[in-house]
């Protein structure tokens, strides 16, 4: 019978040991994701002694991602028929369908200023709950624009998708909170969307790759929690996460280099961290 997924502490030591490789790459959590485009193949490296499915149906060695974009479920469980590991599989809407005004399928994506994705995950109503990692759903990080509107197109990164997770493990860890998510108050944005708030033109959100998050839990209010116990909520709870996050990450080799920034309230939202996956390290606001 089939138990609940087994977590660990050290994703290195799960990707070592327990988890299916794709394409040689190891997913660093018993929960993932991965972005595949249309009619590609993906090699699966199953552990000796486990089995796969995609969908229910037994995979071996190689799965061909279909024509039409959507989403997958890739399941490994052990030789005593526990579950290890899931992953979904995103199959992309190929940027080539944006229409000449900048819409895919009524979704306005707009102009990339340079080095325009492949392709997009589709979400339709029923998809926000689908799981990227452990901690995180794909609906959070959807773009605030056309609400209500579906179908919806977004980007996630694993470099950025890990940060948040080693980021939020450490937290608990030291006792700093309970929280089962960060709050994402911003995390992917369409081109025409990051224009029209006046956002970087090259910013990261574009790409899937960057999120503003607080920690919402005690109480959840809407707005940061009280991090450094000074009793108000201001820059300077944003600081303290800073300042964990950017001591954290240098110390953690499974962790690339990523921009983050601290941000103080205004009329409009609370103090936040800014991290990012850009692969380059980038420091502000501190």
């Amino acid at each position: 019978m089939l138990c609940g997924l087994i977590l660990v502490a050290g994703p290195s030591s799960f990707a070592e040991s327990r988890g299916v490789r794709l394409n040689g790459d190891a997913p660093p959590h018993p929960v993932w994701h991965r972005l595949v485009m249309p009619g590609k193949a993906v090699r699966l490296d199953i552990p000796k002694g486990h089995k796969a499915t995609i969908d229910d149906a037994p995979v071996t060695g190689r799965w061909v991602a279909p024509e039409a974009p959507g989403h997958h479920r890739l399941r490994v469980v052990d030789g005593a028929g526990d579950l290890v590991q899931t992953v979904t599989l995103f199959v992309l809407k190929p940027a080539r369908s944006i229409d000449s005004r900048g819409y895919l399928e009524g979704y306005r994506i707009g102009r990339y200023p340079r080095n325009a994705p492949a392709g997009f995950i589709r979400l339709g109503p029923d998809d926000l709950d689908l799981p990227i990692s452990p901690n995180f759903k794909i609906g959070q990080f959807i773009c605030k624009q056309q609400p209500g509107y579906f179908p919806k197109f977004l980007l996630v990164t694993g470099a950025n998708i890990h940060r948040l997770e080693v980021l939020l493990a450490h937290l608990r860890d030291k006792g700093l909170t309970d929280a089962p998510a960060f709050f994402v108050m911003s995390g992917f944005r369409t081109p025409y969307y990051n224009a029209a708030i006046g956002s970087a033109r090259l910013s990261r959100h574009m790409y899937g790759d960057a999120s503003d998050i607080y920690v919402d839990v005690d109480p959840r209010d809407g707005v940061m929690d009280d991090l450094n116990g000074d009793g108000r909520i201001t820059k300077a709870d944003a600081d303290f996460l800073y300042d964990i996050a950017e001591r954290l990450f240098a110390k953690r080799r499974d962790v690339a280099p990523g921009g983050l920034g601290s941000y103080s309230a205004n009329a409009v939202h609370g103090p936040f961290v800014h991290p990012d996956g850009r692969g380059s390290k980038a420091r502000w606001g501190r």
